[in-house]
């Protein structure tokens, strides 16, 4: 693996979002294929969850009516749907590219990013030369995607696991919040917003809960049964999701209980 793809591996590796990932990556993967331009969708069963269109130095904004046309008509659809890379070396004779009115794209080519047998993303890169693109491009393309695809997949993963937690959290009839490893509040329930310890947005070091909890960390959020809180009447239950997040739910005291009995 030369140096190059080291180093793409090492930004995406700095990062654990999805979103963030491709946001800082895509600049150097357009520079690695000498494109003018390109862009990266990820998917979940098939539906994009995050898009990211890059030159080298500057961001654009994909919406959704253009992603939904290249999905469905375009070279990017072509290549989902085959499950292979596609190259449209002259954009003007290739019947799978759809137009957006954007004349300085003349040469373009698509790979999916596959991993576990899923497609969870498509690499595109676009270039204003007529046949700029050859196959010795696709086959960098496709070692790119290769090579990337399973920690995006590892991202989406984890994203994944904590909207599940959330929607569970949401529902709980105990107070209730997921954290994610960095400590970002991703959800707390109606219960726990209204002991006001915790809030939706926050970080986990922002909040009462560290003083409560007694500890230094999310990291620490890992103990065996019930912990009293050092002030408020309430138990805490703490169950780690390793790679996604923590799952914290409150119970009344039991010496609160009994006390009021």
């Amino acid at each position: 693996m030369n140096s190059a793809l080291i180093n793409l591996l090492d930004v995406i590796a700095k990062h654990s979002d999805a979103h963030t990932m491709a946001a800082k990556a895509m600049p150097l993967f357009v520079g690695h294929m000498g494109a003018d331009n390109g862009s990266l969708m990820l998917l979940a069963d098939d539906r994009v969850v995050h898009k990211v269109l890059a030159t080298k130095e500057t961001f654009t904004a994909v919406s959704e009516h253009k992603v939904r046309t290249v999905l469905d008509g375009g070279l990017a659809g072509w290549s989902l749907r085959h499950r292979q890379g596609g190259l449209a070396s002259d954009t003007e004779i290739d019947e799978r590219w759809v137009s957006m009115g954007d004349s300085a794209i003349a040469s373009a080519l698509v790979v999916p990013m596959m991993s576990r047998s899923t497609v969870i993303g498509l690499l595109a890169f676009h270039h204003a030369d007529r046949g700029y693109f050859r196959e010795a491009h696709l086959a960098r393309a496709a070692e790119l995607a290769q090579l990337v695809s399973p920690l995006f997949d590892i991202a989406l993963m984890t994203e994944s696991s904590i909207a599940s937690l959330a929607k569970l959290c949401q529902g709980a009839g105990y107070p209730s919040t997921v954290l994610d490893w960095h400590g970002n509040v991703k959800v707390v329930n109606k219960a726990m917003e209204e002991l006001d310890i915790v809030w939706e947005g926050a970080n986990f070091s922002q909040s009462l809960l560290p003083r409560e909890l007694n500890v230094g960390s999310i990291r620490e959020c890992d103990w065996d049964g019930m912990r009293r809180l050092t002030s408020l009447p309430y138990d805490a239950y703490a169950t780690p999701f390793r790679g996604a997040g923590v799952w914290i739910q409150l119970a009344e005291s039991a010496i609160s209980t009994s006390q009021n009995a």
